[in-house]
């Protein structure tokens, strides 16, 4: 066997010496990989790389399938299987976002989209990327980036956006989640429904707050299971304040939000159990629908409020809707309540009004057909008059009420009521 030449005995030595380079190489590289990896995995970040051309997809660390609910291996690492599991809602910004960076219309790839997991569940992640090599042409070659998965940090924000909006009392919204009904219109067959409780002031003084607030979380739940007994659950519930509540029923036709509010006054006119005896309380309700406040949803809540008051000064205890100026009286009929006195609490019942002469023998038209007194122009609504007059806070029953022998602007010619001693005032005035 020929002996080797001394050039390649050194060349063999230099082979031999650059692949022990190389296996060192190698082994610090993943020492660092390794280090990156486990630096990266304690933040949450996954490094990632698009070879833009091919549409390969390398992941550097914790393999995003896991993040999704796959193992290893069982999806490929590439640009069509992430763009799959985009969510549906999503997709078309993600896209949009990547394609403005890749062709340099902006600095940075970002956008925080959600992911659907093997298990239909959604991951929500802040994706971040630059183009890292470009060919002779602008054309982007290679893109690096990372994306984190901020599903925690959403649902912890969607639930201080929820007790930021919700009411801790009664559940329901708050005045904050009001203000966002402002934003969008009211649609035509929309209804408005404000409501505020009568005699809550008696509860509170006769057994106090502590009692209160039990009659509040009884209205609210006996309010919204009587709509959940009717068939209605995409509805729009809010603690205005005090005693005072807030409705918005969509698809709703006039006989159907009258239905409503006869069910929930049926339901309040018996006494509620409560720490220390029974509470006495009842409904004042006033309605508009969208199509009568121009679609306005404040000029509703003004509207739906006045009728409210309406009802205040006409009984208590019932409901009323408002009802346009071209809208003939048969549209927006009278509808009482038809309920026995005696069913009612001793302060409900209807009082008439004195009288020695003998009661008519027609009876005279309904409120709702009579032409109402026009309101001077620099008249306030009823409640800026109550405010006005000293009359509380609007968390009371007293807020609602006027001086004896003071009768409300009417502002809503045909508006339906449901008060019992409508009657009686008709009589009455009708005599003198």
């Amino acid at each position: 066997m020929a002996r080797k030449s001394l050039r390649e005995q050194s060349l063999e030595q230099a082979l031999q010496q650059m692949e022990r380079d190389k296996a060192r190489l190698e082994r610090r590289l993943a020492g660092l990989e390794e280090k990156l990896s486990t630096t990266l995995d304690g933040t949450g970040l996954r490094l990632w790389q698009l070879e833009v051309p091919s549409g390969k997809l390398t992941i550097f660390n914790y393999r995003w399938g896991r993040m999704l609910g796959y193992q290893p291996g069982e999806l490929n690492a590439h640009f069509d299987v992430w763009r799959e599991h985009l969510h549906p809602e999503d997709r078309d910004e993600v896209l949009a976002n990547l394609n403005d960076h890749l062709e340099g219309r902006t600095e940075v790839y970002q956008v925080v989209h959600r992911m659907l997991a093997r298990d239909g569940s959604i991951t929500w992640v802040a994706d971040r990327g630059r183009v890292v090599e470009r060919d002779e042409h602008g054309n982007a070659l290679r893109l690096l980036g990372t994306h984190i998965d901020i599903s925690h940090e959403k649902d912890y924000e969607s639930r201080l956006n929820a007790l930021a909006s919700t009411d801790a009392l009664t559940g329901l919204a708050n005045r904050q989640a009001i203000n966002s009904w402002h934003q969008r219109p009211l649609a035509d067959d929309s209804a408005l429904i404000f409501i505020d409780l009568d005699g809550f002031k008696q509860v509170n003084d006769q057994f106090g707050h502590r009692a209160g607030d039990e009659v509040l979380v009884l209205v609210a739940h006996g309010l919204n299971d009587e709509l959940h007994r009717l068939g209605i659950h995409h509805h729009l519930s809010a603690r205005f304040g005090g005693d005072e509540f807030l409705f918005q029923l969509p698809r709703m036709s006039l006989p159907r939000v009258e239905h409503v509010a006869r069910r929930w006054l049926e339901r309040f006119a018996h006494p509620l159990e409560i720490s220390g005896g029974l509470g006495r309380i009842g409904l004042s309700i006033g309605i508009c629908f969208g199509r009568d406040a121009d679609n306005r949803f404040g000029l509703a809540l003004e509207r739906a409020d006045q009728a409210m008051y309406r009802v205040k000064h006409h009984g208590k205890h019932g409901f009323r809707v408002h009802a346009p100026v071209e809208y003939s009286s048969c549209e927006y009929q009278a509808s009482n309540l038809e309920a026995s006195a005696s069913r009612l609490p001793s302060w409900l019942h209807p009082q008439p009004a004195p009288t020695s002469k003998p009661e008519p023998t027609s009876r005279p038209a309904p409120l709702s057909q009579q032409a109402p007194a026009p309101r001077p122009a620099s008249q306030s609504p009823p409640r800026q008059q109550a405010a006005s007059a000293g009359a509380g806070s609007a968390g009371t029953e007293s807020a609602g009420t006027e001086s004896a022998g003071t009768k409300p602007a009417d502002t809503e010619r045909g508006d339906s009521v449901s008060a019992d001693s409508e009657s009686a005032e008709a009589r009455a005035k009708e005599e003198r």
